[in-house]
Order: C-alpha cells, then sequence, then structure tokens
C-alpha cells in the first residue's frame, strides 16, 4: 500500500523543516461527517477544501511544526467514522530539506 510505505518513510527521516504537501482523499461515514471534520480540524498542517454529503472529502496535509504530514495522516484512520484514506498527490520539496532526491 503506497500509504504505508511513504508513512514508514517519513517516521525515518528526521524532522527539519515544512517541505511536504499531500492530497487526501477521505471517505467518512454521512451519519459521523461532522464528528469526522472536527476531529481533522483539529490535527496540525490539515485544511479540508470540500467535503460531500456523502461523505467523500478533498483534504490537504502539510508537515507543521515538529510533526510530518505523514503522522498526521497515520491519525486519519483512528478518527471514528473515517471509512477510507487515499493519498492522491505527493510534493516534497527536496531544495528546502538541503537533500536530492534519486
Amino acid at each position: 500500500m503506497r500509504v504505508n510505505s511513504f508513512l514508514a518513510h517519513e517516521k525515518e527521516r528526521p524532522h527539519r523543516q515544512v517541505e511536504n504537501i499531500c492530497g487526501v482523499l477521505l471517505h467518512a461515514r454521512p451519519d459521523l461527517l461532522s464528528e469526522v471534520t472536527a476531529a481533522l480540524e483539529a490535527l496540525p498542517g490539515v485544511e479540508i477544501h470540500m467535503t460531500g454529503a456523502e461523505g467523500k472529502m478533498v483534504v490537504t496535509v502539510e508537515d507543521a511544526e515538529g510533526t510530518w504530514a505523514g503522522a498526521t495522516m497515520d491519525q486519519f484512520n483512528k478518527i471514528p467514522g473515517v471509512l477510507s484514506v487515499t493519498l492522491a498527490y505527493h510534493h516534497f520539496d527536496s531544495e528546502l530539506a538541503g537533500e536530492t532526491v534519486q
């Protein structure tokens, strides 16, 4: 699973500064949509861009002070009412980190 691979890689790296931006498609139970929305909004680096009545959401996650985007996304499946989480986009700015991407 790509999300698990991404999360594992992120946990191994030292955290220096904001450098990851992730686009996530999230599906929540429609009857728990307000609770899921509140839980997501309480997490660092999370922004909800669109929510459908059927429970589908478009979310971005960025690294936040002291928290990797991957660690934040790891919390999504622990929120009651979340049915699925899909990493749809990942941007890594290697210049900010001073690293070479191979």
